[in-house]
C-alpha cells in the first residue's frame, strides 16, 4: 500500500500517537525513552542531573512549570518587556531576552525579534543576529531553562525574600488585592535570576585610557578638500603585462579575498574566489500581467470605500472661514478618492495575478516533492524529483498569453545579487505581523551548503537546493507610491564554497536575470581570474602616472587656482580618451565633512552585527579601508594643532589605488574640559553596552546548559557503562 495513503486511512491513530509523543516530548527528547521504561513511573525518579550531581525529579520538572504559569498569569512576560534604562532611554535587553527565553509567543515575538535586533543596532550592543537567533532555538522546553537559572541564582547565594518580593509586587500591580506565598517566593526567584544576571553580565571593568581613546576617535573630526586621482583613470594607457608578471601576481595574492588589507598585501590584491550560487529562475513583468486584468468596478471601488471610509481622513480647520481655527478630522468624500482607490485596486489584482502565476509554477514543478519535507535527500536526489522550469513558463506562456521568462544565472556572489537592479531588490516576507522583509540574498546563501548567511526562526525556513523560492517581490513596493516591476520564483541548483582559482585561466558566468530583450541579445557576462589580474596589474602600473599627474595638477592649483585647474585637467582627460563633452567629469574638488575615526571597538561591534550577513567581508573591508583613509588624513595633523601649513600636498592611498590632493585638512579636537564634561556618562555608556552585550551570552540556552553542567540521566548511564568495562579490569 502506498505510505501516504496508508497515512490518510489511519490518521486518527496516527494522530493519537503524535499527541501522546508531544505530550511527553515537553519535558525533552532523552526524557522521553526514561518515562516510558517501567522504571520511569513515580514524580520522585530522577530524570537528570546538574552541577555536582545534584538530582532533577519529575516533580522539580513539574514545579518548575507551575512556576512558570504563575509568573505568567502575574503578566511577568509583559513586564520583563517594560523593565528600561532610563538614562539610555532603552530597554533592559536582560529582561528581554530572559523573557523571550521562558515566555516566547508566535504572535509576539517575530515584531519583538525584529525591534531587539534594531535596539542592537541603534545602541551599538556587540551582538550577532544568529545570538538573538538562539534565544529561540532552545533545544529543551523553557521550564528546564527556568529551573537551571534558579537554581544557579540561588547556588550563587542570590536570593529574594518573600517581604520584598511582595512589597514590589504590591507596587508595580496594585490591582492585585493581594498575593499568595506561592507568587512572592516565585516571584522573587525571578529577580533573583535577574539580579544574578546583571551581577554576571558587569563584571568587565573599563579604564579611563580606554574611554579616553575611544572619545578621542569617535567625538574628534575631520574636514577636508581635495581632488582625487585614480589610477583606474589612467590604467588603459597602459601596455598589456605579459604573461610572466600576470603568473607571478597571480601566484602571490591567489590566497587573499579581494579587499582584504595587511602589511604583506598593502593594495588589497586578492583573485580567492567567494561563497557563489547559480540560480534558476521564472520570472514575470508585471506590466505585462496588467494587460491580463480588468480594471475595478466602480462597484468595487466604491465597495471599498465604504468599508474602509475611516481610512481617508485629513485634517481641516474646525471653522471654514478661519484658517487658524483648531483642526479636526473629516472622512474625505468618495469623489476626493476614487481615482486613488481604483489605481490601489487595480494593482492589487496585478499582483495576485502575477502571484498566481508562479504559484502555478511552483506547482507545476514541485510534483514530485509532495511529502517529502523531512526527507533526507541529497541535491542529486531533489534535482531528479524538481520539475523544469523552461517547459513551466512555455507552458504558463501559452496558458496566460503573456511572457513568462525562465533561465538561469551565472555563479553569484552575495554582493553580484545585492548590486543586481532586479535580484538586489527581491525579498520574501517573514512571519508574523507587519512588515518583515528578508532579502533574496539573505535566503540563497542559507542553504546547508554555504551556511554563510543567518535565518532566524520568523524569517522564512531555510531552502534546500532545487526547492521553490517565492514568489519574491521587489521590496520597493512597500514604498509608497511605488508598483514594482516584476515578481520572481527562484531556485539554487548550483554552489560553491570559497576558494583559490583552479587555474589563472579559470573564467565563468555572472549573468543574473535577462527580462528585456536586448538583454538576452548582449553578450554573457563572464569573470576572467586573468582579465582581473591584468586589470590590476594596469592599475598598478598606472599608479606612477596618478602621482605624476597628482603632482602637475598640484602646481597647476597654486598657479591658476583650482577651479582652473580642474576644468584644464577634465578637458585634456576628454580630448584623450575621445569623450563627448556631455560626460561627466572624473576630477572635482570634493568637500568631506565632519569624518571621524573608527575606534577598535567601533569595528568589532560592527563585524558582530553583521555576522550572518553574506556580504558581511565585503562591507567590513570597505569600512575599515575607509577608516585607514580617516586615519591617514588624520596623521597629517600636527598634534598640537588643528590644521595643516603645508598645503596643498599630495597624498598616497593605496587600499584604493590613488592619491589626492589636498586643498585644506582641519581638525575639530575634543578639549579636555569637553572630555571631562561627558566622561562619566561615556564610562557609563560603555558599562552599559558591555553590560547589554553579554546579555545575550549569559542567557543561550547552550550556554545555560554548559555552565550549568545539565545532562540527561541517559547520558549518565551511557557514560557509567563506557566505563564498567575499565573499572571491573581494574578490580581485578
Amino acid at each position: 500500500m502506498n505510505l501516504v495513503k496508508w497515512f490518510r486511512k489511519n490518521k486518527t491513530k496516527v494522530m493519537a500517537i503524535v499527541v501522546v509523543i508531544i505530550m511527553f516530548g515537553f519535558v525533552g527528547g532523552s526524557a522521553l525513552s526514561y518515562l516510558l521504561s517501567p522504571r520511569g513511573t513515580g514524580r520522585h525518579n530522577t530524570l537528570a542531573y546538574f552541577g555536582d550531581n545534584r538530582k532533577i525529579t519529575e516533580k522539580d520538572l513539574y514545579d518548575a512549570r507551575q512556576e512558570l504559569g504563575i509568573l505568567k498569569r502575574l503578566g511577568v512576560d509583559e513586564l520583563l518587556r517594560s523593565i528600561g534604562v532610563p538614562l539610555f532611554d532603552t530597554q533592559d535587553l536582560r529582561a528581554l531576552l530572559l523573557g523571550e527565553l521562558l515566555f516566547s509567543e508566535r504572535k509576539i515575538s517575530p515584531a519583538l525579534t525584529k525591534h531587539i535586533k534594531q535596539m542592537i543596532r541603534a545602541n551599538r550592543y556587540r551582538i550577532s543576529d544568529k545570538q538573538i537567533n538562539d534565544i529561540y532555538r532552545r533545544p529543551m522546553p523553557s521550564d528546564i531553562y527556568w529551573l537551571l537559572l534558579k537554581n544557579e541564582a540561588g547556588l550563587a547565594g542570590v536570593r529574594i525574600s518573600n517581604k520584598d518580593s511582595g512589597e514590589l509586587l504590591a507596587r508595580i500591580m496594585p490591582q492585585i488585592p493581594q498575593f499568595t506565598k506561592e507568587m512572592r517566593t516565585t516571584f522573587g526567584k525571578l529577580l533573583a535570576v535577574l539580579e544574578y544576571a546583571r551581577m554576571t553580565c558587569s563584571g568587565q571593568d573599563v579604564t579611563a585610557a580606554q574611554i579616553m581613546h575611544n572619545v578621542s576617535r569617535e567625538r574628534e573630526t575631520i574636514d577636508v578638500e581635495f581632488v582625487k586621482f585614480d589610477s583606474a583613470v589612467f590604467a588603459e594607457t597602459q601596455s598589456e603585462p605579459n604573461e610572466e608578471r600576470i603568473s607571478a601576481h597571480f601566484d602571490k595574492y591567489k590566497k587573499f579575498f579581494a579587499g582584504a588589507v595587511s602589511k604583506e598585501n598593502p593594495y588589497g590584491f586578492g583573485y580567492k574566489l567567494p561563497d557563489r550560487v547559480r540560480l534558476e529562475y521564472i520570472a514575470v513583468k508585471l506590466d505585462d500581467v496588467s494587460k491580463i486584468v480588468t480594471a475595478p468596478t466602480q462597484e468595487e471601488t466604491e465597495g471599498y470605500y465604504q468599508k474602509r471610509r475611516e481610512q481617508f481622513t485629513t485634517s481641516v480647520p474646525s471653522d471654514p472661514n478661519d484658517p487658524n481655527s483648531p483642526q479636526t478630522e473629516r472622512i474625505k468624500s468618495y469623489a476626493e478618492v476614487a481615482s486613488i482607490i481604483s489605481r490601489q485596486l487595480l494593482q492589487n489584482k496585478i499582483n495576485s495575478k502575477a502571484e498566481n502565476i508562479l504559484q502555478e509554477a511552483k506547482a507545476l514543478t514541485e510534483v514530485d516533492f509532495e511529502d517529502i519535507e523531512d526527507a533526507n535527500l541529497n541535491p542529486e536526489q531533489l534535482r531528479q524529483m524538481a520539475g523544469d522550469y523552461e517547459t513551466a513558463a512555455e507552458q504558463l506562456s501559452e496558458k496566460y498569453k503573456i511572457k513568462v521568462y525562465a533561465g538561469q544565472t551565472g555563479l553569484l556572489s552575495a554582493t553580484d545579487i545585492q548590486t543586481d537592479k532586479y535580484l538586489g531588490m527581491l525579498y520574501l516576507k517573514g512571519y508574523g505581523y507587519g512588515y518583515n522583509p528578508v532579502g533574496l540574498t539573505q535566503i540563497v546563501f542559507a542553504i546547508d551548503e554555504l551556511q554563510t548567511s543567518e535565518l532566524g526562526p520568523f524569517d522564512v525556513p531555510k531552502p534546500r537546493m532545487y526547492e521553490n523560492i517565492g514568489p519574491a517581490r521587489d521590496v520597493r513596493t512597500q514604498i509608497q507610491g511605488y508598483t514594482g516591476t516584476n515578481m520572481v520564483l527562484v531556485r539554487v541548483i548550483d554552489a560553491e564554497k570559497p576558494s583559490e582559482p583552479e587555474s589563472i585561466n579559470q573564467t565563468y558566468s555572472k549573468s543574473t536575470l535577462k527580462l528585456d530583450q536586448d538583454e538576452d541579445q548582449a553578450s554573457e557576462d563572464v569573470y576572467s581570474v586573468k582579465e582581473k589580474v591584468a586589470e590590476d596589474l594596469k592599475k598598478l602600473a598606472a599608479m606612477d602616472t596618478a602621482k605624476s599627474k597628482a603632482e602637475e595638477f598640484i602646481g597647476l592649483a597654486t598657479k591658476d587656482g583650482w577651479e582652473s585647474a580642474i576644468e584644464k585637467f577634465n578637458e585634456l582627460h576628454r580630448q584623450q580618451t575621445k569623450q563627448d563633452e556631455s560626460d561627466p567629469n572624473v576630477f572635482e574638488l570634493q568637500n568631506a565633512t565632519n569624518l571621524s575615526r573608527s575606534s577598535r571597538i567601533a569595528l568589532e561591534t560592527w563585524a558582530a552585527q553583521n555576522a550572518g550577513n553574506p556580504a558581511a567581508q565585503f562591507l567590513i573591508n570597505e569600512r575599515k579601508n575607509n577608516s585607514r583613509l580617516i586615519d591617514q588624513l588624520y596623521s597629517l595633523v600636527p598634534q598640537n594643532s588643528n590644521s595643516i601649513e603645508s598645503t596643498p600636498l599630495v597624498l598616497e592611498f593605496k587600499p584604493d589605488m590613488s592619491y589626492y590632493c589636498l586643498k585644506n585638512i582641519s581638525v575639530k579636537r575634543l578639549e579636555q574640559e569637553q572630555y571631562e564634561t561627558i566622561k562619566a556618562i561615556q564610562i557609563y555608556r560603555e558599562e552599559h553596552i558591555q553590560s547589554q552585550s553579554l546579555a545575550a551570552v549569559h542567557f543561550n540556552p547552550e550556554n545555560i546548559s554548559k555552565r550549568m553542567s545539565f545532562r540527561w540521566l541517559r547520558e549518565e548511564e551511557t557514560v557509567a557503562d563506557a566505563n564498567t568495562p575499565e573499572e571491573a579490569e581494574g578490580a581485578s
